[in-house]
């Protein structure tokens, strides 16, 4: 039987990112009847309608889920979605008695959404979960081929719509705005702001070596050579690959058009790039 070492890194990210969870839930969202998206905002739907604690609802809601992702998931991110899930219950109890005052409207979604927003950020960085309907996209899309995203902005639609009806328009624009903050917030400490841009340049055997060179050699990038054939002409091309930062794609188009004007180039926004190199995000299994 394989042993799995724990990973103190990423058990210290999902205790963080749980306190801010539950900071965000007692001390903004409960105080302000707003509810955030999966497991928790069904909890806090039921909290509001049947004054039942939202700790103990978490867990309840994920018991089957938990249960049914033993015969379909890898077992070590069960481990640690059962444990960010048994730590954000904690934390639920722990700081049921934060409130975080706030009266004005715009402060509550900057605040509510930076919060949760953060914490989400930080569990999803640590490749950690807090169950929940993770667990659930995850089996769809493993077994249906249905997008996560698309999963999880349904099930959160159903949590809007039983908002609506309860609560009132109002609050499920609030929530829905708080939703789409926390989002942005999440994507932005997932991703950090180091964007990165991915290049393809495809030129001829005559050009592919001198451009390759110069980018090597000036902005201090690896290139990946993929030999091809233009299916127009029936002639062999290069295909040139690199990842570089924002900033210096404008000096990889300076070098391709100096030295091979007809050249075709693309170039796509990366947010992670994983592997050796300067400003790449390093990876240790």
């Amino acid at each position: 039987m394989k042993d799995y070492p724990l990973d103190i890194k990423r058990i210290l990210s999902i205790i963080l990112g749980t306190l801010l969870l539950a900071i965000a839930t007692n001390g903004i969202l409960i105080p302000n009847k707003l509810l955030s998206g999966g497991i928790t905002g069904l909890s806090i739907l039921l909290y509001f309608l049947f004054d039942l604690k939202v700790s103990v609802l978490v867990i309840l809601f994920n018991i089957p889920l938990f249960i049914l992702g033993l015969f379909f998931l890898r077992k070590t991110y069960l481990a640690y979605s059962l444990f960010g899930m048994i730590t954000l219950a904690v934390w639920l109890e722990l700081t049921a008695s934060v409130v975080i005052p706030t009266q004005d409207v715009l402060s509550i979604l900057v605040v509510g959404g930076s919060l949760y927003g953060m914490g989400i950020g930080i569990i999803f960085r640590a490749d950690g979960s807090t169950g929940g309907i993770d667990i659930l996209a995850k089996i769809i899309n493993q077994y249906l081929s249905i997008n996560m995203a698309t999963v999880t902005f349904c099930i959160n639609g159903v949590i809007l719509l039983l908002s609506i009806y309860f609560f009132g328009i109002d609050i499920a624009v609030l929530t829905i705005s708080m939703m789409f903050l926390s989002s942005k917030i999440t994507t932005f400490v997932v991703d950090g702001i180091n964007h990165k841009r991915t290049l393809f340049i495809i030129t001829d055997s005559e050009h592919y070596q001198i451009i390759s060179d110069l980018i090597m050699q000036k902005i201090h990038r690896g290139v990946t050579v993929i030999p091809a054939i233009g299916a127009y002409t029936s002639k062999p091309k290069y295909i040139l690959y690199t990842t570089i930062g924002i900033r210096e794609v404008a000096k990889v188009k300076q070098v391709t058009l100096k030295y091979d004007p007809s050249a075709f180039m693309t170039v796509s926004e990366t947010s992670q790039v994983i592997g050796k190199g300067k400003g790449f995000m390093h990876l240790d299994l």
